[in-house]
């Protein structure tokens, strides 16, 4: 059975929108696994409902026995929505000793979260050390697992072509069980995203603000397809 795509009701009108999130919810409910759970509070937080969302997400850490680092993840987005930088990074810091973590194990993306945190408000967490965290993964062989590549982009121990690369899901050379290649062009999609959204924080720390700002503005544009 094919799965439904609630998203186009999800970026439409008030009433498409609450409809969407009803069959987001419907869905969670009826099948309460991990990927029903992060659609769910990933709408929560696309209708700016994030007190919501960040009851949706911590209810999954207190409860679920496989709760991991993205759920963390998702519940520091909810926090740092809400105005509440320092309870996002608490979020972000207790992620990183999560029992389950993406990108085969290596978690990598609190500390990305973290790197995000230091650049927009350095006050709520300190620079240097969220550096130190990403370089310690970075003699991980499963670094060059996504997102890793992005944790060398904001480092400077990644080429632009490599870096494009593993955002498109091309390796030269591997033709079996190739661990970059995307499975679909919405997951390519995804990636893409990701990379320019790390770009522009990377932009940010730079003291490139209109760089940063033209590109929030872009990734933001909810009229663009998915």
């Amino acid at each position: 059975m094919e799965r439904f795509n609630p998203w186009p009701l999800l970026r439409g009108e008030k009433a498409e929108q609450e409809r969407g999130l009803q069959l987001v919810q419907q869905a969670y409910n009826e099948q309460p696994y991990a990927s029903e759970a992060m659609e769910f509070g990933v709408a929560l937080l696309w209708l700016e409902k994030y007190n919501e969302a960040w009851d949706h997400f911590s209810s999954i850490i207190e409860t679920s026995s496989r709760s991991g680092d993205n759920d963390y993840g998702m519940a520091g987005v909810a926090k740092w929505c809400l105005g509440k930088p320092e309870e996002a990074v608490l979020e972000w810091c207790a992620g990183l000793k999560a029992k389950y973590a993406r990108a085969s194990g290596l978690g990598i993306r609190m500390p990305l979260l973290l790197f995000f945190a230091a650049a927009r408000h350095p006050k709520v967490f300190d620079k240097r050390k969220v550096e130190e965290l990403i370089r310690e993964k970075l003699g991980d062989i499963r670094i060059r697992n996504w997102p890793g590549p992005i944790a060398r982009l904001l480092l400077g121990q990644i080429s632009e072509a490599e870096f494009a690369n593993h955002c498109r899901g091309i390796k030269p050379d591997i033709s079996v069980k190739n661990p970059f290649v995307r499975n679909s062009p919405q997951e390519t999609s995804n990636c893409l995203w990701l990379a320019e959204f790390y770009r522009s924080v990377l932009s940010f720390q730079q003291g490139e603000l209109s760089d940063f700002q033209s590109t929030m503005r872009k990734l933001s544009d909810t009229s663009q397809p998915e």
